[in-house]
C-alpha cells in the first residue's frame, strides 16, 4: 500500500515539478540568455545595456547575480573560472536580497570616478606626466581605496600594464606610484549616460 501512495504522489509530482522549472527558465528573458558562452566581460557590459546592475559576487562560487531595477527581476550568471565563459544564466527569485545587494554597492561604487581626480601638486602632476609620457592614459580615479588615502588608476593598453598614483586626502600628499593588474585598469563602476 505504501509503494502505491508513493508512486502515485510521484505521478503528481512529477508535472508540477517540470511545470515550475519550464517557468523558472522561461522568465529569463531571451536577450539576458544570450549571454550564455560569452567571455564575463562582454556578458556584464550586454547585462549593463539591457538595465542590469551587479548586486552581489561570489569568487569561491564563480557566480554574480545581477538586478534591472525597472523590471524587477534578479538573475544569477555562473561562469568558468579559468576562461571567465558564461556558462549559466537563471532566474533569481529573491528580488528582495538582490534589491538589498544593489543598494549596499551603489554605495560602494560611489568612491569610483571616470578621469582624473581633481587633485593638483608638484609631485602628483610629475607622477601624472611620467606616465602619459610612457603612454599610459588615465582611467579613472577613487575616493577611498583605504582609509584617508585616494587612488587614480592609469592604463596603457599597448603594453596591457596599468599604474596607479596613491596620495593621502589630508594634505594631497603623495605616498606612491605602483604597478597593478590590467584587469584593475577599468572602471568597475561607470557613470551611466
Amino acid at each position: 500500500m505504501q509503494t502505491t501512495k508513493n508512486l502515485v504522489f510521484s505521478i503528481l509530482l512529477l508535472p508540477t515539478a517540470f511545470f515550475v522549472t519550464y517557468r523558472t527558465t522561461a522568465q529569463v528573458p531571451q536577450e539576458v540568455s544570450s549571454i550564455v558562452k560569452m567571455n564575463l566581460d562582454e556578458g556584464q557590459d550586454k547585462l549593463q545595456s539591457l538595465g542590469y546592475e551587479i548586486c552581489h559576487s561570489s569568487l569561491f562560487a564563480k557566480e554574480q547575480d545581477w538586478y534591472n531595477e525597472k523590471e524587477k527581476i534578479c538573475v544569477t550568471i555562473k561562469f568558468k573560472k579559468k576562461s571567465k565563459e558564461i556558462t549559466e544564466v537563471s532566474l533569481n527569485p529573491e528580488t528582495s536580497k538582490c534589491e538589498q545587494g544593489l543598494e549596499a554597492s551603489r554605495k560602494v561604487w560611489e568612491k569610483y570616478h571616470d578621469g582624473q581626480a581633481p587633485v593638483s601638486n608638484s609631485k602628483i602632476d610629475e607622477e601624472r606626466k611620467k606616465l602619459a609620457d610612457q603612454g599610459f592614459k588615465v582611467s579613472y580615479w577613487v575616493d577611498q581605496i583605504s582609509p584617508g588615502n585616494r587612488s587614480e588608476y592609469w592604463v596603457n593598453d599597448k603594453t596591457q600594464k596599468t599604474m596607479l598614483i596613491v596620495w593621502k586626502v589630508e594634505g594631497n600628499e603623495w605616498l606612491m606610484t605602483n604597478k597593478t593588474e590590467y584587469e584593475y585598469g577599468k572602471n568597475p563602476a561607470p557613470i551611466k549616460q
